[in-house]
C-alpha cells in the first residue's frame, strides 16, 4: 500500500507540472496511471475471489451467490472509477448519470437475492 500511495503522490505531482503545459497530456497520463493502479489491485482480486470461493465451498452455500457478489464488486469498482474520471474532467452531470446507471445495475444483479428472500418469508408465513 505504501508503494501504491507513493506512486499516486508522484503521479499527482507530475500531473500538476504537466497540467499547466498541456491539458490533453495530463488527462492521458491520468488514465494511464488509473489503468496501472487497477492492474495492480486486480492481481489481488483474484486471490480474494479464490478465498471467498473456498469459504462458499466449505459452508455449502449456493455458488450463485458468489457470482452475484463478484459481479456487484465489479459494478461498484467500474462505476467508481468512471465517475471519478468524469468528475476530474469537469463532467459532474455525466458522473451523476453513471452513478445512477451503476445503482440500477446493482439492483438488477441483486434481484435473485430479493426473490429468494421473498420466498423464504412467504414459506415462513405459511407455516
Amino acid at each position: 500500500m505504501i508503494t501504491l500511495t507513493v506512486f499516486c503522490l508522484a503521479v499527482c505531482t507530475a500531473l500538476k507540472l504537466v497540467g499547466s503545459v498541456n491539458a490533453e497530456i495530463k488527462q492521458l497520463c491520468t488514465v494511464l496511471a488509473v489503468c496501472l493502479i487497477a492492474g495492480r489491485y486486480f492481481e489481488s482480486f483474484r486471490d480474494i475471489c479464490s478465498a471467498v470461493n473456498g469459504l462458499f465451498t466449505q459452508t455449502g452455500l449456493d455458488s450463485d451467490y458468489l457470482g452475484i457478489i463478484i459481479k456487484s464488486l465489479g459494478i461498484c469498482y467500474t462505476t467508481q472509477i468512471g465517475c471519478d474520471c468524469c468528475r476530474d474532467s469537469g463532467e459532474g452531470a455525466l458522473a451523476s448519470q453513471l452513478e445512477l446507471a451503476g445503482k440500477a445495475a446493482m439492483i438488477l444483479i441483486a434481484l435473485p437475492l430479493f426473490e429468494n428472500a421473498a420466498d423464504i418469508v412467504s414459506s415462513l408465513m405459511q407455516v
